[in-house]
């Protein structure tokens, strides 16, 4: 019986060429993936409807890739996992591209892959095969983004697997990236391997560098604004458009003052921000002297982060020169 394990590969120079030049937008977590707004993720093609990348992967510390050690050539499988913590709000957009993070063997060159989405399965394997007709050659050491031949709707699924079918050809090779973990267990690890579903991270603490691009009609538009005190600190945050933001989170921190001594911050939370609609959050009153800085920021699983950063000073419990 052939048997297989696992193995990872340190590229701290590559990683440095990698990511001169690639661009993201603001990245905002809701629960434990990141959804990142683009039109340009390395040919990500135009569009008039936005998309977003739904990924675990953190971009900034992709070290390491990741092949198999076993008797040539091994077929194996990548795959994150998309539940409806992931893909509620979106039910009426469309899955139509997949990033891959791939490190090309000069050795070996270009590799030959088959993007393959699942349907619902269970906590430890996917369901049903939905589509797997796109073929890809990967070039080069990138995040590499290929249009699926044939898109699939969210709407009906109540999960998602997105897995890449690597052939490996040689015992180790630099095929897959991963970053630098935790895992999101469940979720960002999967590999199928030896014919059996698992996670990785019980030997490589880390996700893979998998996303799926899903495009739809709008994104909700959330902004700050009416940052005041003088006791405590006020803002607005301002549904502006006419789309209802879901799972709203909040936060304000306060730090500064004489030594440094003054920390203060207050965080929430809510399930709705209907469109036009305006929610007020604050600071309660604390203590302290000098000049501080005051950074707010806001995200919702359909909305992209803002973030506004003033200074100010205060007087014992009086806030006073925001700007």
């Amino acid at each position: 019986m052939q048997t297989s394990s696992l193995i990872r590969k340190g590229l701290p120079v590559i990683v440095v060429v990698l990511f001169v030049g690639i661009s993201t937008a603001v990245m905002a977590e809701q629960s434990n993936i990141i959804c990142t707004k683009t039109n340009t993720i390395l040919g990500l093609h135009e569009s008039s409807r936005d998309q977003i990348e739904l990924k675990y992967y953190d971009p900034n510390t992709l070290s390491s890739v990741v092949g198999v050690s076993c008797p040539m050539p091994v077929y194996w499988k990548e795959a994150i996992r998309l539940t409806q913590t992931e893909l509620a709000s979106y039910s009426t957009w469309n899955l139509t591209q997949v990033v891959i993070g791939f490190g090309e063997d000069p050795w070996e060159g270009r590799m030959n892959v088959t993007i393959i989405i699942y349907d619902t399965g269970t906590s430890t394997h996917p369901g049903p095969i939905i589509v797997d007709d796109t073929k890809a050659v990967l070039n080069g050491t990138a995040l590499i983004t290929v249009p699926l031949n044939t898109t699939v709707a969210l709407a009906g699924h109540t999960e998602l697997w997105v897995a890449v079918e690597w052939v490996q050809k040689v015992e180790m090779t630099h095929y897959a990236f991963v970053d630098a973990g935790p895992a999101v267990v469940g979720k960002g690890d999967w590999i199928y391997l030896n014919n059996v579903w698992e996670e990785i991270h019980s030997s490589i603490d880390s996700n893979w560098a998998l996303g799926a691009i899903i495009e739809g009609p709008n994104l909700a538009t959330i902004a700050l604004g009416n940052i005041k005190g003088p006791l405590g600190i006020t803002a607005e945050l301002q549904n502006t458009g006419n789309l209802n933001a879901y799972n709203i989170t909040w936060s304000i921190a306060v730090k500064g003052g004489i030594l440094g001594r003054v920390t203060k911050s207050a965080t929430g939370s809510d399930s709705i921000l209907s469109a036009y609609e305006t929610l007020s959050i604050s600071v309660p009153p604390f203590l302290g002297f000098g000049k501080i800085s005051i950074e707010i920021s806001a995200q919702a699983t359909n909305a992209m982060e803002v973030s506004v950063t003033k200074s100010a000073f205060l007087i014992g419990l009086y806030v006073i020169g925001i700007r």
